[in-house]
């Protein structure tokens, strides 16, 4: 009986589990710190799924955007097979202007760039979260505030 899951690859004579394209998840809530120079340590979870690098941009919201590069690709694609409208050039016009590629250092930190530090005015504390193909990054502060409006609104399940 076969075991189904991500397909394998022959690798340096190796089997290697390689995730078939789209099973990128990013999942939980992560509090990190920026230091001085911009940098932030990447959730360790999500440090495996970032070995191409990535993409970081100005998020829906007061916090920024990180995608892999191959969520980056699929999320453009995506954008430019549909309807071409002002709304939808207004939207690019101000999400690919503020992207970045970014790589992680050998121990699994990104640097964020300065105007994107200030746009999602970021302290020194931020939370990481995963929202599915993407993790976002919020000063701490306005993430709980956020999170305590969401609370208090009650929310629908769209489930």
């Amino acid at each position: 009986m076969l075991r189904e899951g991500p397909p394998l690859q022959l690798v340096s004579r190796r089997l290697k589990k390689v995730p078939a394209t789209g099973s990128v998840m990013f999942l939980g809530e992560h509090e990190h710190t920026i230091d001085a120079k911009g940098r932030m340590a990447v959730p360790a979870k999500f440090r495996a799924q970032m070995d191409r690098g990535g993409v970081i941009s100005k998020g829906m919201g007061v916090c920024l955007s990180v995608y892999t590069m191959q969520g980056w690709e699929e999320k453009s694609a995506e954008l430019a097979s549909g309807k071409s409208s002002d709304e939808l050039r207004d939207f690019e016009r101000r999400i690919y202007p503020s992207a970045s590629e970014i790589e992680l250092d050998g121990q699994g930190r990104m640097v964020i760039p300065a105007k994107l530090r200030a746009y999602a005015e970021l302290g020194t504390e931020v939370t990481v979260a995963g929202v599915r193909d993407h993790f976002e990054i919020w000063d701490r502060a306005t993430w709980q505030s956020y999170q305590e409006k969401l609370e208090a609104e009650g929310g629908t399940n769209p489930f």
